[in-house]
């Protein structure tokens, strides 16, 4: 017999060193343009250490892809 779990969270937390955070601005836009995506549950971003804290059901390499293209270069960073 199979269950299906409702109101379970299977997302991960993602650990990424962000380069290019210069101000608040910038962590607010990283925040933002991860925010709208339905599959990510919270984004923390850190501007004195660059790290961004981020728990989604999205594949890391996806969450990377859109930093990127936000205009910042993300490396993740092993648990």
């Amino acid at each position: 017999m199979c269950k299906k779990l409702i109101g379970v969270s299977m997302a991960e937390l993602h650990y990424f060193r962000i380069n290019g955070l210069n101000n608040e601005s910038d962590v607010s836009k990283i925040v933002n343009t991860l925010s709208v995506i339905d599959e990510v549950e919270s984004v923390e971003v850190d501007l004195d250490s660059g790290m961004a804290f981020i728990k989604s059901n999205n594949l890391a390499s996806e969450i990377s892809l859109i930093i990127d293209a936000a205009g910042y270069n993300s490396i993740l960073i092993a648990e």
